[in-house]
């Protein structure tokens, strides 16, 4: 009771006073204890969840393009054996030195040399260049080098000479071939030794 006695006392505007007072306290005190630090929290979740948004979202993107990259990836796939076709195997240089030698004989030249030369290996691939004589006609060995062009096999044809008075020419045809993967490790570890010297 003698609580109930002070209040009386208090004169009755400053009861009314201490009522708003008292509220916002209990305000001040819920927001520093409660709710503030579970916003900053949630602030930082939201972030998150922002984050993971977006990161789902470009995840969305790419697997709505999946099917146009598994398109892509069979299309170059074929492109790449239909290349492979066209470059010849080891084995195949034989079959290839003969192809030359029957073409020259088709057009009308005398082969008096086709000889390979050193293959020369490269990052993924190797050239393969084989000196070539023919000896006649200035339009025989047009048409020899046009006939060449048009083979199934890749050959590039450089360093022309021809001889006016014998009738003679001679170049380098070069094929190329793709390294196995054996002999593409050892190309870039010959080339790891050399970039160490």
């Amino acid at each position: 009771m003698e609580f109930m006695e002070r209040l009386e006392g208090i004169p009755s505007l400053y009861r009314w006073l201490a009522i708003p007072v008292f509220v916002l306290l209990l305000a001040v005190l819920y927001w520093y204890f409660l709710y503030q630090p579970y916003s900053e929290e949630m602030a930082a979740l939201q972030e998150r969840i922002t984050t993971k948004r977006q990161t789902v979202e470009k995840y969305q993107k790419i697997a709505a393009q999946l099917e146009t990259f598994r398109t892509q990836v069979s299309e170059l796939e074929a492109r790449l054996h239909a290349l492979l076709r066209e470059l010849p195997e080891s084995r195949e240089i034989p079959g290839m030195i003969r192809q030359i030698s029957d073409l020259g004989v088709r057009t009308g030249l005398q082969i008096s040399l086709i000889k390979p030369m050193l293959e020369q290996r490269k990052e993924f691939y190797a050239e393969i260049p084989i000196q070539v004589r023919v000896k006649g006609q200035y339009h025989a060995v047009g048409r020899f080098f046009d006939d060449l062009a048009h083979l199934e096999r890749v050959i590039s044809v450089d360093g022309i000479q021809i001889e006016a008075t014998s009738q003679e020419t001679q170049c380098l045809a070069t094929t190329f071939r793709f390294l196995d993967e054996a002999e593409a490790n050892e190309v870039a570890a010959s080339a790891k030794k050399a970039g160490k010297k």
